[in-house]
């Protein structure tokens, strides 16, 4: 019996597409719904750590903008 927890994505969709062993492609279709949900995992977790430098990029915009009001006003006393 194949285990498709030590085999390539590759390999176990050829497998599944072969449809040898009932018991293999619960198990294959169990195995690569798992390596699909952490795929996007870290999809969402690099995505949440753009957000962030984003928001802080965002913040950093402001900041500038108020720094530049405060000079204007300060130089046209």
């Amino acid at each position: 019996m194949l285990n498709p927890k030590l085999q390539s994505t590759d390999a176990i969709v050829s497998t599944l597409l072969s449809n040898k062993s009932k018991q293999y492609t619960e198990s294959a279709h169990a195995e690569i719904f798992r390596r699909l949900m952490h795929t996007i995992e870290q999809f969402n977790q690099k995505a949440e750590r753009s957000e962030k430098f984003m928001l802080i990029l965002a913040a950093s915009q402001v900041m500038l903008a108020l720094a530049q009001l405060y000079l204007g006003i300060v130089q046209t006393r």
